[in-house]
Parts: C-alpha cells; sequence; structure tokens
C-alpha cells in the first residue's frame, strides 16, 4: 500500500482507501461534480460522489476516518520506490514533520 499526496488539498492519502487514487480507472465515475479533477491522483475526500451510468453513490466525498488526514504542503512530496512519501528536498519521509493547517474543503 502505497502513500501518496492528493492533488487537490494536499493531505497525504493511502491507495488502498482512495480507490488508488481514482487515478488510471476515471471511467468508473460520474466528473460531473468536479471535472478538473478527472485524472488527477485524489484522496478518498476529493474523490467523486457517484459512480458513472447513474449506477449510484460511492463511499467517497468523506474522509476514510482510517487514519488521521495530514496535509502537507503542495507539490513538496513525492511517493519513493518503497511506497513512502519522501519530502523532495531533504529526503526524509516523516512527513508527519512537515504538517500544515489546511482551510480546503473538498
Amino acid at each position: 500500500m502505497s502513500l501518496f499526496q492528493c492533488e487537490v488539498c494536499g493531505c497525504c492519502e493511502n491507495t488502498a482507501l482512495s480507490c488508488q487514487g481514482f487515478k488510471y480507472i476515471e471511467e468508473c465515475f460520474d466528473w460531473s461534480y468536479a471535472p478538473e479533477r478527472e485524472g488527477l491522483k485524489i484522496c478518498s475526500a476529493c474523490g467523486p460522489t457517484e459512480y458513472a451510468g447513474g449506477e449510484g453513490p460511492t463511499e467517497y466525498g468523506q474522509w476514510h476516518g482510517e487514519f488521521d488526514r495530514v496535509f502537507l504542503p503542495m507539490g513538496e512530496f513525492h511517493t519513493n520506490r518503497v511506497g513512502n512519501l519522501e519530502h523532495n528536498q531533504s529526503g526524509g519521509e516523516d512527513f508527519r514533520l512537515y504538517a500544515i493547517q489546511s482551510e480546503v474543503k473538498p
């Protein structure tokens, strides 16, 4: 299970809890709520609330609650080769050291 930084709100997310970040399976979801998010790697809270084709609501559009939602400065992290979030400048994997307050509302 890899960690990644959500490209909408900047939080740390786990691929297993966010439908692999909704990337590469865009056709499964209705993106009309926020078409600019289609194709981005996003967290469960920023994820689509409806399936494509009128199949009904998803379990996304809200934080999963499996761990605390930690917001990080946008663009300062990447997923390294072992699946952890790594700070681009320092190379450190303790992303909580860089946690920030966020006013983002998905």
